[in-house]
């Protein structure tokens, strides 16, 4: 075999040298022995050439493959903050410990698009602050770099400076106005100043750029609802799950905005179409509860708290609720177990507190 030639060869030449007192006669029998073991060497070494060779081209395909995996992904990628519901990439978290300053050291971190990726990947790992370091190196080289005001303002929107983050989404709009994510999240940013007009107008274009974005819809409708805007909010809001059926918050809170405005008969339609889609929408059960409650339905109120308790059984609101309407029934006994069952959750829930000692009081006359 190859290789044992060469131990061989490395052998014979360790025991010349010992027991061979002239250098020359040393020399002499190793050159033998090569030549008589050269084809075996030749063939050893350049095996182990090609394999040498071949795992450096493996090794150097492999780098290569996962680096452009990285770029493509930051390529492709889009954000769109929004403290409910931010619209979430595939970029994945691969690198842990990553700095934001310069190092005169190394002549490769010369380039904004090495600082924008790892304020990218910062952000991936809810680093919001270190990234501004990133972005704003990024940005000391190519100040009109959308993506770097756009993801300024993703960072400063977590960190809930809202001033700071609707001046960098301004930036970002400025270099490249068609950016429907930039003005949907421009919009959540005013909206938590209280600025709700240029949230509405922000929301407003958002859709007018990507009119099937249905949470622009839905943030719109809850500023609308806000500024007294209410049909425009009911529409908003019904608009939101034309376009995303399943999107059942979008009809809860239209229930909600009806039931306010003494509405129930369509406040209880939109918690019913929110149940259709989750059962599980145990204040669904308590809102249509609480309708038939003042309807004085008392049967059909006591049947949706009796849903939700069932959903939820800490729900002292829902038990207390229950316990009116069992009262309402004179179904006295079981209104005191379902006023003691509110207590045994909330203790000092002061409704139960004086519902129970009421009843109490009448039992004992």
């Amino acid at each position: 075999m190859p290789v044992n030639a060469i131990f061989y060869f490395i052998w014979f030449a360790i025991t010349a040298f010992s027991s061979t007192s002239s250098l020359d006669e040393v020399s002499k029998e190793i050159g033998n022995t090569f030549m008589k073991h050269y084809h075996w060497l030749t063939i050893t070494g350049l095996t182990l050439a090609t394999l040498i060779i071949t795992t450096t081209q493996s090794f150097a395909a492999n780098t290569v493959t996962e680096k452009k995996t990285i770029r493509s992904k930051f390529k492709k990628t889009y954000y769109a903050y929004n403290q409910q519901s931010e619209l979430v990439n595939n970029l994945e978290k691969y690198e842990q410990n990553i700095a934001c300053f310069e190092s005169r050291n190394n002549s490769q971190l010369t380039h904004y698009q090495i600082w924008l990726n790892r304020a990218i990947a910062l952000q991936q790992q809810k680093k919001y602050r270190q990234s501004i370091g990133c972005l704003d190196l990024a940005l000391s080289m190519q100040p009109d770099l959308e993506q770097a005001w756009y993801r300024r303002g993703i960072a400063f929107s977590h960190l809930q400076q809202y001033s700071q983050a609707t001046f960098a989404y301004q930036q970002a709009i400025k270099i490249n106005p068609n950016e429907y994510t930039a003005w949907y999240n421009q919009g959540n940013a005013y909206k938590y100043l209280g600025r709700y007009e240029l949230a509405i107008a922000s929301f407003q274009q958002a859709i007018a750029l990507k009119p099937e974005f249905h949470l622009a819809y839905y943030h719109l409708a809850q500023v609308l609802e806000k500024t007294g805007n209410y049909e425009e909010a009911i529409n908003a809001y019904q608009e939101t799950v034309n376009i995303e059926p399943d999107y059942y918050q979008a009809l809860y809170s239209k229930g909600n905005l009806l039931n306010k405005l003494a509405r129930p008969n369509e406040a209880i339609a939109a918690y019913q179409e929110v149940l259709k889609f989750n059962r599980e929408q145990y204040q669904a059960w308590y809102n249509i509860g609480n309708i038939h409650l003042k309807q004085k339905n008392y049967a059909a109120a006591l049947a949706a708290y009796e849903e939700a308790v069932a959903i939820k059984p800490d729900y002292y609101l829902a038990w207390n609720n229950h316990g009116v309407a069992l009262e309402a029934l004179k179904q006295t006994r079981q209104a005191l177990k379902s006023y003691s069952q509110a207590l045994q959750v909330n203790p000092e829930y002061q409704k139960a507190l004086n519902n129970r000692r009421r009843l109490l009081m009448l039992v004992s006359l």
